[in-house]
């Protein structure tokens, strides 16, 4: 099909996606959840080194992926399979700038429970924005490779 992006791309793609969907499942099940485990004490320090350490290793996976869509997107003529996960990305983009840094934000000034919940709520749209990314291209992987 013409639309489809050079391999490399799928396979970057393909890797991108599957490393931020276990990321944010790991950040969803476990890590944010255990934000909840610690006292006003001892929150600080470790959200400080969260929120440090975490941006090492998703900063550069979602402007990788964001790049990676555009490409992506541009070399398949803006074809609807792949303004799908262009728009899921964006989606995710989003959501963590205008949702969950300000929440960090907040809890950057201490322990908060509520916060920490509206954390975890809010940040199943991105789990699930990038699990339907990461099934989407997939599939289409998949379809268009003929396996």
């Amino acid at each position: 099909m013409t639309f489809q992006p050079d391999s490399l791309s799928w396979l970057a793609i393909l890797g991108t996606s599957f490393m931020l969907l276990s990321l944010i499942w790991l950040v969803q099940l476990v890590h944010y959840p255990t934000f909840r485990f610690f006292g006003p004490a001892e929150f600080g320090a470790f959200h400080q080194h969260h929120t440090v350490s975490i941006s090492y290793i998703v900063a550069p996976l979602m402007i990788l992926e964001l790049g990676l869509s555009v490409w992506c997107a541009w070399q398949a003529r803006g074809h609807w399979v792949w303004l799908v996960p262009l728009l899921l990305v964006l989606f995710t983009w989003i959501n963590t700038f205008l949702v969950a840094v300000p929440l960090h934000g907040s809890l950057a000034g201490g322990f908060d429970r509520a916060v920490i919940d509206r954390l975890v709520r809010v940040n199943w749209w991105r789990t699930s924005a990038w699990t339907v990314k990461t099934i989407w291209v997939s599939y289409w992987f998949l379809r268009l490779s003929g396996k």
